[in-house]
């Protein structure tokens, strides 16, 4: 004879509680003008990156971000922005006749040109 295994039930079971002092804080959503706040305020304490974000309990990656944000800079420090008007870039000059190669210049701004030609 079979005999079933016995089920458990999930139900009855009881939840685990969290540790004491582990308990996860909730997400504090800042304004711009609280994390310049914070921010003026980390640059005079003296303190450590990581000393001071312990102490306000913030991510050190949160206060790293917001720095880069507010000094200007994004991740991506190569980026150049190409949308300058087409009516303020300069004519481009016509390849010399009888020439079968070709020819492309690309004015990205800042008086950098980029120019690819053939051989």
């Amino acid at each position: 004879m079979i005999t079933p295994a016995p089920t458990t039930d999930l139900i009855s079971q009881p939840t685990p509680q969290p540790q004491p002092g582990l308990r996860r804080r909730a997400r504090v959503m800042r304004t711009q003008d609280q994390w310049k706040a914070l921010l003026e305020e980390f640059n005079t304490s003296g303190l450590t990156r990581t000393a001071f974000c312990k102490k306000h309990q913030i991510a050190t990656s949160s206060l790293y971000r917001w720095q880069q944000l507010f000094a200007g800079h994004t991740e991506d420090t190569d980026f150049i922005d190409v949308t300058q008007s087409l009516a303020d870039t300069p004519e481009p000059r016509p390849a010399p006749a009888g020439d079968n190669n070709w020819q492309v210049e690309l004015a990205l701004g800042s008086g950098i040109v980029l120019r690819l030609r053939t051989t």
